[in-house]
């Protein structure tokens, strides 16, 4: 009896990727650019459009050394193929967390990325929840989303998909340079 084939997503690229077996080679830093920047915050329920790239964006921004603003700034990536799953209905899917943890590490390997350690991706994740708290209290309907909100003074206004997606990429691109020449 043949194997079913594992579900492929064509990419903005015109490529292939598998979420459930993603491979190294399929993953192309475009792809991820596009996909967050099409791909809006908080499930699509904020007053405005609000990508997950740009998000990323500001997540990388928290950081002072490269390697931890390229950690931050690819931390989001397996939303690229899956989406952004609100964290309470993430929570009750079981496998979706481990779904994305392997496109992760597929994304690591396909960009020449050292997987971050448990240090550096605990400092990442504290920095994605304090985006998370700035950017519900003032995209979210009721804007007391958290009780401790810091005022990190980022722009969270609309921008063009387009503009998000190469500020994602260049970004990338220059992040990814210098980590590979350390």
């Amino acid at each position: 009896m043949a194997e079913t084939p594992r579900p492929v997503i064509e990419t903005y690229t015109g490529g292939r990727f598998r979420p459930f077996d993603p491979r190294p080679g399929e993953v192309q830093l475009l792809d991820i650019a596009a996909g967050l920047a099409h791909t809006c915050r908080f499930g699509g329920h904020c007053r405005q459009f609000y990508s997950v790239a740009q998000h990323s964006l500001y997540v990388s921004r928290e950081f002072d050394t490269p390697r931890l603003q390229l950690l931050a700034l690819l931390h989001d990536a397996g939303e690229a193929y899956v989406g952004d799953i609100p964290r309470p209905v993430k929570a009750e899917l079981g496998r979706i967390e481990s779904v994305e943890a392997t496109i992760r590490e597929a994304v690591w390997t396909g960009l020449g990325v050292d997987p971050p350690t448990d240090g550096e991706w605990e400092r990442v994740m504290a920095a994605d929840d304090r985006l998370l708290a700035y950017e519900a209290n003032r995209l979210l309907a009721d804007g007391s989303w958290a009780a401790e909100s810091p005022d990190l003074g980022y722009d969270l206004g609309v921008d063009a998909v387009e503009t998000v997606r190469d500020r994602f990429r260049s970004r990338g691109e220059r992040l990814l340079a210098v980590d590979a020449g350390d």
